[in-house]
């Protein structure tokens, strides 16, 4: 699999690309736009429930085009339900568009997402970072106590420290994690292109106390595979940036 991710409805071949490749249970290669700054990702936490079994995780009925379209993507990618109900390690390696590294870290999550652990480097610096349903901690090259600085180069100031587990839990959780309690899934599905690729597309907004962005999902119209993302801070900015997957790997179900 790759992604890819770039501004608005700009020409994404001039784009600066970083390049992450991923290793592990999830093996895949991922491809993402230059700073990790630009992706809000909502902060929730998946847990090993279905959104068969809790209705809650079902923000649209599932007789809905959009529903049912959703329903069967996490069918294609996850026909086990494995994300959320068993423990998952990534390795996940990056370079800045000059090519050099950016981040190279294992990221582990415990079966029910809430349990998190970063471990590696990122922008220059080595980071421990573990996080639990009720708190988090972290260090940077060794040290708990740190600057304002530090703390912003680090994203550890962002979503009240949980940044990081709640960008790579929504983005390797996808579209799973299209499903997560505060989502709000408009109902009709649209027939569009994404890079000049017919595909179908479903809107999402959250609830406030989520997320303020606005996301737009691609799924192959047959396979219902999800083919891309998109999502604005404000759309009618025209201020958002996209995300390609590209490419399917098996990995124990």
């Amino acid at each position: 699999m790759k992604m890819r991710l770039g501004p608005g409805d700009r020409n994404p071949y001039t784009q600066r690309m970083t390049k992450l490749r991923v290793m592990g249970n999830l093996a895949a290669l991922l491809v993402l736009g230059s700073t990790l700054s630009g992706c809000s990702a909502p902060d929730t936490v998946g847990g090993g429930v279905s959104a068969a079994e809790d209705p809650a995780r079902a923000p649209a009925a599932p007789d809905t085009p959009a529903g049912s379209l959703v329903a069967r993507s996490i069918e294609f990618h996850d026909p086990n339900g494995i994300w959320g109900s068993r423990p998952i390690e990534l390795d996940w390696a990056g370079t800045n568009g000059a090519g050099e590294e950016r981040v190279a870290v294992r990221v582990a999550f415990g079966a029910d997402q809430a349990d998190f652990t970063l471990s590696g480097r990122y922008a220059g610096s080595a980071i421990e970072y573990e996080t639990s349903a009720e708190s988090w901690s972290a260090t940077v090259d060794g040290e708990a106590d740190m600057s304002e600085e530090t703390r912003e180069r680090m994203r550890l100031h962002r979503e009240d420290g949980y940044f990081w587990r709640s960008y790579y839990g929504f983005l390797a959780g996808l579209p799973m994690k299209i499903l997560d309690p505060g989502t709000i899934l408009d109902p009709d599905v649209t027939e569009t292109t994404f890079m000049d690729r017919l595909v179908h597309a479903v809107r999402v907004t959250y609830e406030p106390d989520v997320g303020g962005d606005i996301w737009y999902f691609y799924f192959d119209p047959e396979t219902a595979e999800l083919v891309g993302s998109r999502f604005y801070h404000d759309e009618s900015a025209n201020d958002g940036e996209y995300l390609i997957f590209e490419g399917l790997t098996e990995a124990e179900g």
